[in-house]
């Protein structure tokens, strides 16, 4: 078997129940470092590093394409060999995608899905702007084009730490990466209509900023679609809503997974 993706974990012997933390594209287990403090305080939590990303930068992965379902699939890798039988599902941005996944593949062992910054549908105009982008990213290089993308998505001075630290952790991912990456837009669309329209009966809570001008409008939909689905929306915040507003998402989810 293929070397398990790089991960960490912090546990204590007072709780039982785990949270999985799925950064975005671009983004690595250091994504996630406001919440590790107040989230494990309550829970075990299990971070991933995705292909490519953090401390998978520098290691060969034998696929030439990626899908969601085989990174899915490495990431339940990752808790079978931890030996965790259940778990809250947590995934920012991209991650959220991949949470999806994850439900759809092992819906038994998800006891609850949390997304911020969710992505659930693309709008015509999320369609337009990922075509245009795409193409303007072969003439620009993958790397402007993902610090072009932090500014389309997060334009405002009050984004402008959420904008940083994805440009900065960004710097990572090789060129072959960002293409691996960026080809599974091409799926994307097929990806979240099945998602979008598949009913389920798992907890799910989307935490989205009142300012995420691309993701909001259909999470909205999606929170009114699904009975099991809520939605929270933080105020002047946009679409990193765990790093912008760090403690406000940290409570919110805390109060959605105590109360499920």
């Amino acid at each position: 078997m293929e070397q398990l993706l790089n991960y960490e974990t912090y546990k204590q012997p007072s709780h039982s129940e785990w949270i999985l933390l799925v950064h975005g594209a671009g983004g690595s287990t250091r994504t996630w470092k406001r919440q590790i403090s107040q989230l494990g305080s309550k829970y075990n939590l299990l971070v991933v590093d995705l292909p490519g990303h953090g401390g998978n930068a520098k290691r060969t992965f034998i696929e030439t394409t990626y899908s969601f379902e085989s990174i899915a699939e490495k990431m339940w890798e990752v808790t079978d060999h931890l030996q965790i039988a259940k778990l809250h599902l947590v995934g920012i941005s991209l991650g959220t995608i991949l949470c999806l996944q994850m439900r759809l593949l092992q819906p038994e062992r998800v006891l609850s899905v949390v997304m911020p910054g969710a992505i659930v549908k693309l709008n015509l105009k999320l369609k337009i702007l990922a075509r245009v982008s795409l193409t303007f990213a072969k003439i620009i290089g993958f790397r402007n084009f993902y610090k072009l993308s932090a500014y389309i998505m997060m334009p405002r001075g009050n984004h402008k730490k959420s904008r940083d630290v994805f440009i900065k952790e960004s710097k990572a991912l090789t060129v072959e990466e960002f293409k691996k990456w960026t080809n599974l837009y091409f799926n994307l669309n097929k990806t979240l209509n099945h998602f979008f329209h598949t009913p389920t009966a798992i907890p799910h809570l989307l935490i989205m900023g009142s300012q995420d001008h691309l993701f909001l409008p259909p999470a909205k939909t999606y929170s009114q679609l699904h009975d099991n689905a809520s939605i929270a929306v933080i105020p002047d915040c946009g679409h990193v809503v765990s790093i912008e507003q760090a403690n406000q998402f940290n409570q919110i989810c805390l109060s959605f997974l105590e109360g499920r």
